[in-house]
């Protein structure tokens, strides 16, 4: 395994979880609440939404966490594992593409960390 391109692909991971969690907080999550406050006038909790949108944003950091363990050498590396984090995030910024149309940016960063774990592997 490629260890530069492992830490590469940690940090992508890093960097897309920040720009996540922040930016879908305040372009995404704040303006969907307050319009559904305007509209519904719902008063279901906004921290269970907001929750909810920040846990996939930390889970995000687990396998950010493996690969810079594999890369620092902390733990030994398992190819599969690498093999099955790369795949999945280019599934993600696949399925991204299909399903949303290009409207949503994170489906290259997605799909280039994915490329970038991959190629870790082959380089």
């Amino acid at each position: 395994m490629n260890i530069g391109m492992l830490y590469i692909g940690c940090f992508m991971l890093v960097g897309f979880v920040l720009f996540h969690g922040v930016m879908g907080q305040r372009i995404l999550i704040s303006p969907l609440l307050q319009q559904r406050v305007d509209m519904m006038n719902e008063t279901m909790p906004r921290t269970m939404i907001q929750f909810g949108w920040q846990v996939g944003t930390v889970l995000t950091l687990l396998p950010a966490l493996y690969l810079f363990l594999v890369a620092s050498g902390e733990i030994g590396g398992s190819a599969p594992m690498v093999l099955a984090i790369g795949l999945s995030f280019v599934g993600m910024g696949l399925a991204n593409v299909a399903l949303i149309r290009l409207k949503h940016p994170g489906w290259f960063v997605l799909t280039a960390t994915g490329i970038t774990i991959l190629t870790s592997l082959y380089i």
